[in-house]
Parts: C-alpha cells; sequence; structure tokens
C-alpha cells in the first residue's frame, strides 16, 4: 500500500517537474531567437582642410586597395588589453573591412585636392602616372590605459607607373583618445584618426609630382 502510494506520489511530481521545465526551456530558445544583431558602425571622414591647388597636374592618380595586416582584415573590431594579444567586440561590427572602407576615403581625398587629372581604382593602372599603396600595420582599439586610445599605423607608398621606381616610402602612426570605453567610443576615436592620417599622407604624396 505505501509502496503505491509512493510511485503516485513520484509520478505526480515527474509530471509537474516536466511540465515546470519545458516552458523554461522554451522560454530560453525563444530568449536567444530574440537576441540581437551586432550593431554596425561606419568608417567616415568629415569635412578637414586638404593641401588645395588652382590647378591640375595633369596626372593621373592609381590608389590601390590598402593592404592590412593579418588580424586586422576582419569587419570584426578588434581592441586589445594586453600586449601580443587581439580581442574583438561581439555586439559590434564595422560595415566592412578596414580595407574596402578606406579605399574610397582615399579617393575622394585625392580627388577634393584639385591636383590631379583624375584618381582611379585597379582595374585601371594603363593611364596612371603614379600610384599610391597603403600598407595597415595596426588598426586596434587599446584599453591597457584609461582613458583607452585607438592606433592606426600606416605605411605609404609613391611609385612611379613607367619606371616602377618607388619615390618615396614613409611610415604614419596616428594615436586618438576614446571619448567612451567601449566599441562606439572607439569607432569614434578611428573616424579621427584616419582624418588625422590623411592630413599626413596626402601632402607626403603631393611632393612627388614634380
Amino acid at each position: 500500500m505505501i509502496e503505491k502510494l509512493l510511485q503516485s506520489v513520484i509520478s505526480k511530481l515527474a509530471f509537474v517537474f516536466i511540465g515546470l521545465i519545458i516552458p523554461i526551456l522554451s522560454g530560453c530558445i525563444l530568449l536567444n531567437n530574440r537576441s540581437l544583431p551586432p550593431q554596425t558602425y561606419l568608417l567616415e571622414v568629415g569635412m578637414f582642410s586638404l593641401p588645395l591647388s588652382s590647378r591640375s597636374s595633369g596626372k593621373f592618380l592609381l590608389v590601390t586597395l590598402p593592404r592590412i595586416a593579418p588580424g586586422f582584415d576582419t569587419n570584426r573590431i578588434a581592441y586589445t588589453k594586453e600586449p601580443l594579444k587581439l580581442d574583438y567586440y561581439n555586439d559590434s561590427v564595422w560595415s566592412d573591412t578596414p580595407q574596402k572602407m578606406l579605399l574610397p576615403i582615399l579617393v575622394s581625398a585625392f580627388e577634393r585636392t584639385g591636383v590631379f587629372k583624375a584618381v582611379m581604382v585597379p582595374p585601371a593602372p594603363s593611364l596612371a602616372d603614379l600610384r599610391i599603396d597603403v600598407d595597415v600595420i595596426r588598426f586596434q582599439h587599446e584599453c591597457m590605459i584609461h582613458p583607452s586610445r585607438v592606433r592606426v599605423t600606416a605605411r605609404t607608398k609613391v611609385v612611379e607607373m613607367k619606371s616602377g621606381h618607388v619615390l618615396g616610402t614613409q611610415v604614419f602612426e596616428v594615436v586618438e583618445t576614446t571619448i567612451s570605453e567601449d566599441a562606439y567610443g572607439a569607432v569614434r576615436a578611428f573616424n579621427i584618426a584616419i582624418q588625422n592620417l590623411l592630413v599626413n599622407i596626402l601632402p607626403f604624396t603631393l611632393q612627388y609630382l614634380g
């Protein structure tokens, strides 16, 4: 009699347990399904002072797709909290890879100088007089200090197309303090850093017009 009573109690408890656990599990699945996608950020440069010319040099400039060091060739926003180690934000991404976002920014900046007859991108190198290559070495949010900062390091090379001679090469580095300790603060700082990088790259390139 007692054994039957215990079996009945156990059966009822098991039924109640199943009735409770199923909604909980369902709730977790629904919660995961409702999770928001990562926030997407743009790399944009506002208006800033450029070395302008009242007369075109008559030359054609080819701007190649920037190359970027491993670890930064992704649309994930990289940050570091200790040397030699990269991490990435889970809830924030770039709209594209940094090199693809940088190409139209470079082209637009050189066009605005008014120095060149035309600014081109591959695959149209045959008419170009000069070529500019940009290699991005660092493109990271550094969280080792407070306030944090972003670092953009780029090697710029100017090549004469007809001879293939390298006219000049130089490494530029810009460090910009963030306004907040998150991805948004980093993105704002990256945009300012790219603007400051262009302030250095443009006159460096224009000096080789002859």
